[in-house]
């Protein structure tokens, strides 16, 4: 058997002590415990008790041999015997012990236990167990005489326990569904009847920006401005709430609700109806729950495939229409011009073949597949390879290097960074149609190198550049959506420089230009200067 006490705080457990400390002391004891007939009232419950004067620790040998439950008859209403010695002996003990005081017996008389089982109509409500000095009190002693009376004081002691159990178990069910409302993941409020708020729970107030104290009394129309899916506002008539208050059921609704800010978001809304014993409505309840990142997210899928498609085809399209000049019998070109075409083909395929690398590098990185290689690495001599290949496959871009004598070797994968480096440069200068300046410059801090590529081209506007490192996310505006790519660049950068145990990051002003930093850490951290006081 498993104990539990009773936690509750307020007036219901005052009102239960207060109510079993006198039953005790009409019974001429000196402590005990009241044991709620679990059975009766909560089934799946530890058994609870109200402890009078009594320390916990007596209570598995006070309480071992006594069964709660069933419809005691005249003998059994109330059993008085002597207390084994072992318990007796902890009563007898001093001083206080746990969270209640122990009774004891200071004269060295013996101890004995009184049961008393307390039952109604309804079936048994619990055992109430009192300690007292053998032989002090004899008025409930079961005789012809007394035994009106004692059943008399057990109706009375009934109708108060099971009053007091029961405002407990309301007091209990009111918690649960306060840990519900405080804890859910879904926005929830609840209207009046005149659709004005009353409850606005913390998710909800996460969800739009809002308060709790802020709404109060407000109309939720007011407050959510609810519309439909394709914008048009929605009349207070057909909310959401409006058809839960006539009946209707509303499940996963989807609709729009603004922010505090004016923001707007997708939404899947329920609404049911709390009504009267006469079936009128009393109060409604909305729970709320965004969709936003998911609607988002099947955009993204949407919006991949037709990027992917685009960018699977125009190098194929463009291998097949070379490759079908070439394969003419009537083709007659010179050396240069079969040169140029089959230089061509080997560029779109090359291009193909990072495309499909790529989709497949994202893959394992999603499945947690990605490998590394890690030995020491010099930084200097990889920016200066990479930036050589870079000038001479694309005469027009000047590529700068600020890069510091000495810099500190660091703890990387080479082939992944020199990917991280040309995934930098490639975009720098992509997205500087005009001014194709690109600068990469190193610096050392105590424990990490960081690598930075700066470009003096469109810029990022700073919503973007929440979401600019996660997959298949490219720059929205319409600049950018002639340029190929598949938004996979700036994701797989991330994975490799966070799988190395450093950081990747963006400074963008607007049609300014940007500045892609990453860090990794170095072989051997620097040495601080001893400073002696």
């Amino acid at each position: 058997m498993s104990w539990s006490q009773i936690q509750q705080n307020g007036d219901v457990f005052d009102q239960m002590t207060i109510l079993v400390g006198s039953a005790i002391r009409l019974l001429g004891g000196e402590a005990g415990v009241f044991v709620v007939a679990n059975e009766t009232f909560d089934p799946q419950s530890n058994t609870e008790y109200a402890l009078y004067r009594l320390d916990a620790a007596a209570l598995p040998t006070l309480l071992g041999s006594v069964q709660v439950g069933g419809q005691p008859s005249a003998s059994r209403l109330l059993v008085c015997d002597a207390l084994p010695p072992e318990l007796s002996s902890l009563l007898a003990r001093n001083g206080d012990a746990g969270q209640g005081r122990v009774w004891h017996s200071e004269s060295g008389q013996s101890i004995e236990r009184c049961s008393l089982f307390v039952y109604d109509q309804r079936g048994a409500i619990g055992v109430l167990h009192c300690l007292r000095l053998a032989g002090t009190c004899s008025c409930f002693e079961q005789s012809d005489e007394t035994d009106g009376t004692l059943r008399l004081f057990v109706v009375e002691l009934a109708a108060g326990l099971r009053s007091c159990l029961k405002a407990l178990s309301l007091a209990r069910a009111q918690d649960r569904l306060a840990a519900v409302f405080a804890h859910s993941t879904d926005g929830i409020l609840t209207v009046d009847t005149a659709l004005r708020i009353i409850d606005f729970n913390p998710a909800m107030e996460q969800l739009t920006g809002w308060r709790e104290s802020e709404v109060l009394g407000r109309s939720y129309h007011d407050v959510l401005h609810p519309r439909e899916r394709n914008g048009h506002d929605i009349s207070v008539r057909h909310s959401p709430l409006m058809q839960a208050f006539a009946g209707q059921n509303v499940v996963n609704r989807e609709m729009l609700i603004a922010a505090r800010d004016g923001q707007r978001f997708t939404v899947l809304v329920s609404a049911s109806s709390v009504r009267s014993a006469a079936g009128e409505p009393i109060s409604g309840i909305l729970t709320v729950r965004d969709i936003t990142r998911e609607r988002a997210e099947e955009e993204q899928r949407s919006t991949f495939i037709s990027v992917i498609s685009h960018e699977l085809q125009t190098p194929i399209a463009i291998i097949k229409g070379y490759a079908s000049t070439l394969a003419r019998a009537d083709a007659a070109l010179d050396t240069e011009a079969l040169r140029s075409r089959l230089g061509a083909i080997e560029e779109e395929a090359d291009r193909l073949n990072r495309l499909v690398n790529n989709l497949l590098y994202a893959s394992r990185i999603q499945a947690g597949g990605l490998h590394m290689e890690v030995v020491p690495l010099d930084l200097t001599a990889l920016i200066e390879s990479v930036a050589r290949r870079f000038r001479a496959s694309t005469s027009d871009v000047q590529i700068t290097l600020d890069l510091p004598p000495n810099l500190p070797t660091v703890m990387a994968d080479r082939d992944r960074i020199e990917e991280v480096l040309q995934n930098l440069l490639d975009n720098a200068m992509k997205y500087s149609p005009r001014q194709r300046v690109v600068t990469v410059a190193c610096s050392a801090t105590g424990d990490e190198v960081i690598t930075s590529v700066s470009d003096a081209g469109m810029g990022i506007s700073l919503r973007d550049q929440e979401y600019i490192f996660e997959r298949f996310e490219r720059v929205n505006n319409r600049a950018t959506q002639t340029m190929p790519g598949a938004g996979l660049g700036l994701y797989i950068s991330r994975a490799i420089v966070e799988a190395h145990g450093g950081h990747i990051w963006v400074e963008s002003t607007l049609h300014q230009g940007s500045t892609f930093f990453f860090s990794l850490p170095r072989v051997e951290k620097a040495q601080l200067p001893m400073v002696v006081f």
